[in-house]
């Protein structure tokens, strides 16, 4: 609300540059051999312009786009399946943003499912920054956070584990991924989360409140990109620091496992909700009904579409073996190094090790749920695949644990439990 109270010709000069630079990079843009979703890049400008200074309620809670308060438009509500909407205009998105900003458009659609909380960042950005330069910018975001990440990470555990999250990053395309606006906001949550741990992993009293939280932040600024990375980023460093202080159970650590997902799932889900909810007192849009229709098809699609429940996971990892396959190389060289190296100091520690398995497959299940959406929007879902990275390489390294580090971590324990004695 508070991002829409400027007046639009304030971002008028910057979101002309952006509409003619998102028309000449064409759908999907690509970046160094990668493709972006330069559709919802569009959209998201669209709707940062699209905000209506007289009625910042609205304009906050209906996500539209094409708007323009000052002419009579036909306002198409959110529909559960887009494309069953008929509408007049050419669907080209990036034209629609080119004829908003001209003052030259008579139909506005409502996207109100989602909190579309990258406005509160996006429409004070266009009043200095273009697409292009708000790309630059994010970019050195992502590099800027990673680094401080992994700077407090390399104080907490062993550098092979930093080295393994390096390579996953990279696996990921991390490190370009602030040429989109559309998939920035899930890795930025994941690195700043990731940073609070580090920082105050003792003082954090409520680790599943914590998560909780990640999940409501999730929901507000993310378009179901790649939510789950959220969860498992934070998650695997957590386990990681707790095993570092001292050992803990299998059991222990499933509990953490299972108790922050279903917490994390619960504020991402009554967030939604709540979104819904008001939209439905306030403005009458039947949202719940849509917005739940709107999962079943992303889940099981259409019946003309006839999808199994492995094909959304099949596309992902098909992509993402095509794509990164030398870091990938990378990755597993690096762990079967590793082991090679240490032999003689191995030992087998399957009940620290199943932990990050676990972690490891919850793309697998991500994918498996949500086949319609996964399954169409691969190009861009398979980064959820970071988790597998991550989970695999430290699974590996703490499957064929050092003795010494055992070893450590039993004494580090034993002073534990004398303290407490």
């Amino acid at each position: 609300m508070l991002s829409s109270t400027f007046p639009r010709e304030w971002i008028q000069k910057n979101t002309e540059e952006s509409a003619s630079i998102l028309k000449s990079l064409g759908n999907p843009s690509r970046v160094l051999n990668t493709l972006f979703d330069n559709d919802t890049d569009t959209l998201m400008i669209n709707n940062a312009y699209s905000m209506d200074p007289n009625n910042t309620l609205e304009s906050a809670l209906l996500g539209r786009r094409n708007y323009l308060p000052e002419k009579q438009q036909t306002v198409y509500q959110d529909m559960y399946v887009e494309s069953n909407m008929q509408t007049e205009e050419n669907y080209i998105i990036q034209d629609q943003l080119i004829r908003t900003v001209n003052n030259n458009i008579s139909e506005s659609f409502e996207y109100a499912r989602y909190w579309h909380g990258y406005v509160a960042f996006l429409r004070p950005l266009l009043i200095f920054l273009n697409f292009n330069e708000i790309r630059a910018l994010s970019t050195g975001l992502l590099a800027f956070l990673a680094l401080i990440a992994l700077m407090l990470l390399y104080k907490r555990i062993k550098f092979k584990y930093c080295f393994v999250i390096i390579l996953a990053l990279l696996c990921s395309e991390y490190f370009i991924m602030g040429f989109t606006l559309q998939g920035l906001m899930t890795f930025v949550i994941s690195m700043i989360s990731t940073i609070i741990i580090c920082i105050r992993f003792d003082k954090i009293k409520n680790i599943g409140l914590y998560f909780f939280s990640i999940g409501m932040v999730t929901c507000y600024f993310d378009l179901l990109t790649h939510p789950i990375i959220t969860l498992g980023i934070p998650m695997i460093i957590y386990l990681l620091i707790k095993q570092e202080k001292g050992k803990i159970s299998l059991k222990e650590a499933i509990k953490i496992i299972v108790k922050n997902t279903l917490l994390w799932g619960m504020g991402w889900i009554i967030t939604n909700l709540t979104k819904w909810i008001i939209v439905d007192i306030l403005y009458n849009r039947n949202l719940i009904y849509k917005s739940i229709m709107q999962f079943i098809f992303r889940s099981l699609g259409t019946s003309e579409e006839n999808l199994a429940w492995y094909m959304g996971l099949s596309n992902n990892w098909n992509w993402a073996f095509r794509h990164t396959l030398m870091f990938f190389s990378t990755l597993i060289f690096y762990v079967i190094y590793t082991l090679i190296r240490n032999y003689k100091n191995i030992t087998i520690n399957v009940k620290q090790a199943i932990p990050y398995l676990m972690i490891s497959f919850m793309p697998i299940a991500w994918f498996m749920v949500m086949v319609n959406h996964t399954w169409f929007h691969f190009w861009f879902t398979w980064r959820n695949l970071i988790l597998f990275y991550i989970g695999i390489g430290i699974f590996l390294l703490k499957l064929f644990g050092e003795k010494d580090e055992t070893e450590r971590i039993e004494k580090v324990n034993e002073k534990s439990k004398e303290k407490i004695a």
